[in-house]
């Protein structure tokens, strides 16, 4: 337990419109009341992380809740970063952004926002890492009811922690922030499921796959940036953050030209501001082997979404579009080295994850089995 969490604690003590009752019994029962959907009017879903994944791998949970509180208004706080996706979460009724530290006015705002929401309750999506500005928004909230997870991590086998207001048997001190300190199940492997864990308790069930919403005009924009580009569509996205997560851009290019000579594929190759090298090498590599690619170049993810859902198949590292795409429907071929394909990767049949130890080891042999049979899959 930090010193940040034990002040965080004295916060929502100060904060909290009513007081949680001491025995455990009594603490269940007002987990329980509190969370029924006859009481419950308004929710507030906490999930500042700057990562596209994180984010993407709550959308199931958020909408779970939607579902379980029709009548209720959802808030989402998120990072400025990530809110263009954020509001398209379906059933999301409003996004707030945390500030950023030097912007003084909109600070004084958002606390004085956060402060006046009193939700019912407060949700805090902790998944690999635990956030201190997360606990202190739902903490000022002052919120009935506020749920996450102390114990965190990625990997097989995490422990779960103690649940000590709606949970049963729960032994030691109760965290100091979390009213209700939910456990990882024992059969929750992937992270979706770990998160969907936090709000099971309420009787919410898990909706299927997050889906980002676009409006039609998105779809039409998206499909007439790629006229010229004959189908099958496949957009390459060969960067990450982590150079040990990046297949091998040479990889690439030979499987894009492969595509293009086998099926018929227009490769697109999708920039990004943070790494655009291996964007660029995957341009010039298919271009000296005479294959023509499609480029789209390094925005915003608002103006992303459009030309992504008009592919045919996105193959990429285990990165933020790999989430992306897979919300919008869109069939994906990924790598992984560093983090288990069984625990991030999409899931379904329309997915395709190979993974290795070091990850130039994936074979393009492999790869290219994986995307003929996805584009198959498609043209039946």
């Amino acid at each position: 337990m930090t010193a940040k969490a034990r002040g965080i604690g004295a916060l929502l003590r100060r904060a909290r419109p009513v007081a949680l009752p001491e025995a455990a019994a009594d603490r269940a029962a007002f987990a329980a009341r509190n969370a029924d959907p006859a009481n419950v009017h308004t929710l507030l879903v906490v999930k500042p992380h700057d990562q596209l994944g994180d984010l993407l791998v709550a959308a199931p949970a958020i909408a779970a809740l939607r579902a379980r509180y029709p009548g209720a208004r959802v808030v989402l706080v998120t990072r400025v970063y990530l809110e263009p996706l954020a509001r398209r979460l379906p059933g999301v009724d409003a996004v707030w952004s945390v500030p950023r530290a030097g912007d003084g006015v909109q600070v004084v705002r958002f606390v004085r926002d956060v402060r006046r929401l009193r939700p019912d309750l407060a949700f805090v999506l902790n998944s690999v890492s635990r956030s201190g500005t997360a606990d202190a928004i739902a903490a000022w909230s002052a919120p009935r009811l506020v749920i996450g997870r102390s114990v965190v991590g990625a990997g097989p086998g995490v422990p779960g922690a103690l649940a000590h207001a709606g949970g049963a048997g729960g032994r030691g001190a109760p965290d100091p922030v979390y009213d209700l300190d939910v456990p990882v199940a024992r059969e929750s492997t992937h992270q979706v499921d770990r998160v969907l864990d936090l709000v099971r308790w309420t009787g919410a069930t898990d909706p299927g796959p997050a889906r980002l919403t676009l409006s039609e005009a998105e779809r039409v924009a998206g499909r007439a940036a790629w006229c010229e580009a004959p189908a099958p569509r496949v957009g390459f996205h060969p960067a990450a953050a982590n150079a040990l997560k990046c297949w091998p851009v040479e990889s690439f290019i030979e499987l894009a030209a492969r595509l293009a000579a086998g099926v018929g594929a227009t490769p697109v190759v999708f920039d990004t501001p943070k790494e655009s090298g291996p964007a660029r090498a995957l341009q010039d590599g298919l271009a000296r082997r005479g294959v023509r690619a499609a480029w789209w170049p390094a925005g915003p993810l608002d103006a992303l979404v459009g030309p992504c859902v008009a592919l045919d198949l996105m193959v990429c590292n285990d990165s933020g579009i790999l989430h992306v795409a897979a919300a919008l429907g869109v069939p994906t071929v990924s790598f992984h080295s560093l983090g288990r394909p069984e625990e991030w990767a999409p899931r379904g049949a329309h997915a395709v994850a190979l993974h290795a130890e070091r990850i130039e080891e994936i074979g393009v042999d492999a790869a290219e089995a994986a995307a003929r049979r996805l584009l198959g899959a498609l043209a039946r």
